[in-house]
């Protein structure tokens, strides 16, 4: 029972890869499902890690790899590869900019000590689902609105806004603590 954190998370990774996978043979829609997917099991690794008492550096740290495939490179790829293959250096250097930015915040989360309420930054999950959903709609927006959506949410992962857990949203009441992610 102890594995099924880490197991939840494999499923995270596997998700991301193949979004990536599917979004290299152009089944755009199917490698959003698979990032949506990736974020099923990003929800519930932390949570079965938390009620199994298997919580650990080796857990943070695969949830964190795991992540920044599935929310940080898999969503920004699907954008690049759906309507944004023919653009400049610029646009370009803007798309590795988002996963840039999510590694650095989980950086940032895995090297904090305390604890806090809610979340420092947009969590890379929250970012990767928006840009996913983004990335399917792309070709009816112009580049300049897809670059735009890539600093925004970039600069908000990056952030010293407090963003609200999921606990928080769910049930306003307890006054849960917990880590940023």
């Amino acid at each position: 029972m102890k594995s099924l954190p880490s197991i939840l998370t494999l499923g995270n990774l596997t998700s991301g890869m193949l979004a990536v996978i599917m979004a290299i043979h152009g089944e755009f829609a199917l490698a959003v499902t698979m990032i949506w997917v990736a974020m099923f099991f990003d929800l519930f690794d932390g949570f079965a890690a938390r009620k199994l008492h298997c919580e650990g550096e080796f857990g943070k740290a695969l949830d964190s790899l795991a992540d920044v495939v599935s929310f940080g490179t898999a969503p920004v790829l699907i954008l690049y590869l759906n309507s944004m293959n023919e653009v400049s250096v610029l646009g370009m250097a803007l798309t590795a900019l988002f996963p840039v930015c999510g590694a650095l915040r989980l950086a940032r989360y895995n090297c904090q000590k305390t604890a806090s309420v809610g979340f420092v930054g947009m969590p890379i999950t929250f970012a990767g689902g928006l840009m996913s959903f983004f990335a399917l709609w792309s070709p009816y927006f112009t580049h300049g609105v897809a670059y735009l959506v890539i600093v925004v949410l970039s600069g908000l992962m990056v952030s010293q806004i407090r963003f609200p857990s999921l606990k928080q949203v769910l049930a306003p009441h307890e006054k849960d603590i917990v880590e940023p992610k």
